[in-house]
């Protein structure tokens, strides 16, 4: 086969084009030139890249199809589709043209497939007899007089829900059907012999006063090969946000529904919470209001609900949500694992041509039911992506102990790093006679010299649970309770700076002639705002407020290389640990008031202090 080739991307990029010429056997996969052959290459060696595959794996498979003039649209995200005359494919086409099963379609590594079943009239993929071929978006399948269009689409995203609960009614309800979702359960996840359900449905004590709450042999494989694909296709799910928004697909794929809300059960607060919605046009604008009744009988009851006639309803047919809406049919369906709900799937139809049955009722609380766990594990995986990210930022200001402290807090700790008001001592200090050594340093000697200092430090500080604010040129801040509260902030503070003090005597005491460094430290205390602050795009944790302001003020304009210098709250509450001399009040720059500082000249116990 003679093929002028390009580059996969150029040919995106240009209106580069392949020719080929027809074969003696016009089979797969020489491919005939023309328009919708344009900016295509031959997928055997396309260098589809992971990425890519990755991409392909997660399109929605959409088969628009005619058979002699009637034309339908079927979405779906299964891993396989059979199609064929007989009643037990996925997709029933009744014509004489096509076999019994004919063919079907199977999602592999790369995307979506169609695979011949051996049928009489073969498969065609864009005039071209295939047996199994990778699917392009806008190919053309035949299967016998049935024309097939593909189309590979990006599954569409539920918007937050915009959800308004209409007020119970205290009436009686009157449910057209109802399914105790337990046994649903059981069915689900226990090795039933589908040849015996019968039996079995009698041992698993089914009220005899719900409508479709058996479940025959073909209904309970249907319904066990729905879960099935519906657990591959959450299984690949990221987040919680991403797995509510594909049990929708799900539903919207094998339901007839024209509206759908998820809704998660807060049980400590007894609160119904919206998450997602949808329609038939992918996101509705407008606000969506269900019944509170069903939703709350649905989670109190454990049991799905079908209201096959809503406004012929002698519970819903009054609802002013059911008469202004127009609503026809309803469903809900709990969210059901280890005998808790969790969160219900609401659905209905405006539409009085096809209400839902119990068919429709049993589908949907098993997609409901394997949706629970999937949403346990999205929660649990969004909890742990963001204890990682805790822990991660965390791990940016804070000690080791005091970060396993936070995460393992269970809440008790302020949540997040959201701002609110706390006590703290906020630490300020800064390193003397350091640029005028580095005058004498290349670059990167000065840069190895600063990180063998600040470690030191920031040692100190973690040493006493303080957090490390940030670096700034030469000088460095920190403050102490908060994240965690300590009510011996002050001391902690004071004990830190004294610890940094002697590590930098230390420091200069291995140094070389001519290199020493000294350090001033001003610390005050007091109320501030902490918490993570600044844009969306940057935030960093922090303290805010006069407190600070003083703290640095004390660090520059006060203390003198090697001392510590306190304002006076911080004085107040360690006086009694530490030896101090109080110096003459000053006005720092920017304040009216003046402020009485001190002088630490070491802790009580060490006999060097003097006052």
């Amino acid at each position: 086969m003679a093929m002028r080739t390009c580059d996969f991307e150029d040919a995106l990029a240009t209106d580069c084009e392949l020719e080929v010429h027809e074969p003696d056997n016009p089979t797969w996969p020489q491919r005939k030139a023309g328009p919708s052959w344009q900016r295509r290459i031959d997928p055997m060696s396309d260098p589809t890249t992971q990425e890519q595959n990755d991409r392909l794996h997660k399109k929605i498979l959409r088969l628009t199809y005619q058979v002699r003039g009637n034309e339908r649209v079927v979405e779906t995200e299964a891993s396989e589709m059979t199609v064929g005359r007989a009643g037990d494919t996925d997709l029933q086409i009744v014509d004489e043209s096509v076999s019994r099963h004919h063919a079907k379609f199977v999602r592999g590594p790369q995307g979506y497939e169609i695979v011949d079943l051996n049928s009489k009239n073969h498969v065609k993929l864009n005039t071209y007899r295939v047996e199994r071929q990778l699917l392009r978006h806008g190919d053309r399948i035949d299967i016998g007089a049935a024309r097939i269009f593909i189309e590979l689409i990006d599954r569409p995203k539920s918007n937050p829900a915009n959800v308004v609960f209409a007020e119970a009614d205290e009436r009686p309800m009157q449910r057209t059907g109802v399914i105790a979702v337990d046994h649903m359960d059981l069915l689900l996840n226990s090795k039933v012999d589908l040849n015996s359900l019968s039996d079995w449905n009698s041992k698993a004590s089914w009220p005899k006063d719900e409508p479709g709450a058996n479940v025959s042999a073909s209904d309970a494989g249907k319904l066990l090969r729905l879960v099935s694909d519906a657990a591959e296709t959450l299984l690949s799910c990221e987040s919680l946000d991403e797995t509510l928004d594909r049990i929708l697909g799900l539903v919207f794929n094998s339901l007839p529904v024209e509206r759908g809300v998820i809704c998660l059960y807060d049980e400590r607060n007894d609160q119904i919470v919206p998450k997602v919605m949808r329609n038939l046009e992918g996101h509705p604008d407008d606000r969506i209001t269900i019944s509170n009744q069903i939703a709350q009988c649905c989670i109190n009851e454990k049991r799905a609900i079908l209201v096959q006639d809503a406004l012929a309803d002698r519970q819903f047919g009054g609802a002013q949500s059911v008469i202004m809406l127009d609503i026809r049919s309803a469903m809900c369906a709990p969210l059901y694992r280890d005998g808790r709900v969790i969160g219900v799937v609401y659905v209905d139809r405006t539409s009085p041509s096809e209400h839902f049955d119990t068919h429709h009722l049993q589908a949907l609380s098993a997609l409901a039911i394997i949706s629970a766990v999937a949403v346990e594990q999205g929660t649990l995986r969004d909890n742990i992506a963001r204890e990682k990210d805790m822990r991660a930022k965390l791990a940016r200001y804070c000690a080791p102990a005091v970060v396993d402290r936070i995460t393992n807090s269970n809440g008790a700790v302020h949540p997040g790093m959201e701002s609110h008001e706390g006590e703290v001592s906020v630490l300020f200090a800064d390193l003397t006679d350091f640029t005028s050594m580095a005058e004498n340093l290349r670059p990167r000697d000065v840069i190895r010299v600063l990180n063998q200092i600040f470690e030191r430090l920031c040692g100190a500080v973690f040493d006493y649970e303080g957090t490390l604010d940030k670096f700034s040129g030469d000088g460095m801040m920190a403050f102490f309770g908060a994240p965690l509260a300590q009510p011996d902030h002050a001391e902690r503070a004071v004990r830190a700076a004294l610890r940094m003090q002697a590590l930098l005597a230390d420091v200069n005491a291995n140094a070389h002639k001519g290199r020493f460094i000294s350090m001033r430290i001003g610390i005050n205390s007091g109320p501030v705002v902490v918490g993570d602050i600044g844009s969306p795009q940057r935030k960093d944790y922090t303290v805010i407020g006069d407190v600070v302001n003083i703290a640095s003020r004390l660090e520059s304009s006060v203390a003198q290389p090697g001392q510590v210098v306190i304002g006076p709250r911080t004085y107040r509450q360690t006086a009694s640990l530490f030896n101090c001399q109080e110096l003459e009040a000053v006005r720092l720059k920017g304040r009216i008031r003046t402020v009485k500082p001190y002088l630490v000249l070491g802790r009580q116990d060490d006999p060097a202090s003097t006052r």
